[in-house]
C-alpha cells in the first residue's frame, strides 16, 4: 500500500482511541480547502492526542467512496480518505499553539511552583 503523511488540527478521537480524524487544510488554485482524514491505530493513542491538537500522522493510505446526507435531505458521494496501521510522528497541543501566537495569558506562563521564569528564587 502507498505511504501517505498527513498534518491537521485532531477533530474527533474515538474507538477506544483507536479512531483519529484530522482536518488537512491545503491549497489548490489560490483558494483554501480542508480534507477530513480517518486515521486507524493498532492500538490506543488518546494518552497522545487532544482534540484541537495539531499533528502529524503517517501510515497507509486508503480510499473509498461513501454517501451522506446534508442537512436539507440531499444525498452526497464523497470520496472518504483513511490511514492504515497509523502512526504519529509531531503533536504540537492546543496550549503551545496558542502559547506560541501570544494567545495565552500571561498569568498562566507560570511554572508550577506559580512563579516565572524573572522571579528570584525563594533560597
Amino acid at each position: 500500500m502507498p505511504q501517505i503523511t498527513v498534518s491537521g488540527d485532531v477533530n474527533l478521537i474515538g474507538w477506544e482511541g483507536r479512531r483519529i480524524s484530522v482536518w488537512e487544510k491545503y491549497d489548490a488554485q489560490g483558494k483554501e480547502f480542508s480534507r477530513l482524514w480517518t486515521c486507524w491505530f493498532p492500538s490506543s493513542v488518546a494518552d497522545q492526542l487532544q482534540e484541537r491538537d495539531f499533528s502529524e500522522i503517517s501510515g497507509e493510505l486508503s480510499t473509498k467512496i461513501g454517501t451522506y446526507t446534508t442537512k436539507d435531505g440531499i444525498e452526497k458521494t464523497v470520496v472518504e480518505h483513511h490511514i492504515q496501521n497509523a502512526q504519529i510522528k509531531q503533536v504540537v497541543t492546543k496550549a503551545q499553539q496558542d502559547l506560541n501566537s501570544g494567545k495565552v495569558d500571561p498569568d498562566l506562563e507560570k511554572s508550577a511552583w506559580g512563579r516565572s521564569d524573572n522571579d528570584e528564587m525563594p533560597f
